[in-house]
């Protein structure tokens, strides 16, 4: 027998789609079916733009914080969490669109991020990373010391 603890994302996987399809009928009584739909289909169209967009942004985005000495792994969650607004507004419902348009909202989407990841919400300063100079430095690199000539016949 499982656990009423483990019974609960169970629980709240089921009743979610329950939620969201009483959420779509009273929107459709509240302002009909057609209007209804096109919100719908508009969300969509919106998601598919998100996530076409966001596909190679999300590596220039990365790129851009690595060379400024940031951390990736932010940059990381942070786009991720921009293709989920994209896939949650494709799927059809206004709970996940809600949730879609919040997370394309980066203050509430670094508040999301930081309740679901706490770990990733504020750096901790046991696994932060020392600053690195990000690019080449303008001065070669010298390196002082002595050396000693071996002939052929030295090496024997």
């Amino acid at each position: 027998m499982m656990s009423p603890l483990h019974l609960v994302p169970l629980l709240l996987f089921l009743a979610f789609p329950l939620l969201e399809i009483a959420v779509l009928i009273e929107v459709g009584q509240w302002i009909g079916f057609w209007p209804t739909l096109g919100l719908l289909v508009l969300a969509a169209a919106v998601g598919m733009l998100v996530i076409r967009q966001q596909g190679l942004s999300m590596l220039r985005h990365m790129f851009d914080t690595m060379s400024r000495g940031g951390l990736a792994i932010t940059a990381m969650v942070d786009s991720y969490a921009v293709i989920v607004a994209g896939c949650l507004l494709i799927v059809p419902g206004f709970l996940t669109d809600a949730l879609g348009l919040a997370l394309l909202v980066p203050p509430l989407r670094r508040w999301l991020v930081g309740a679901v990841l706490p770990g990733l919400a504020a750096p901790r300063p046991d696994r932060a990373r020392p600053e690195q100079p990000a690019r080449p430095r303008k001065q070669p690199i010298v390196i002082e010391g002595t050396y000693q000539r071996l002939d052929d016949d030295t090496k024997r």
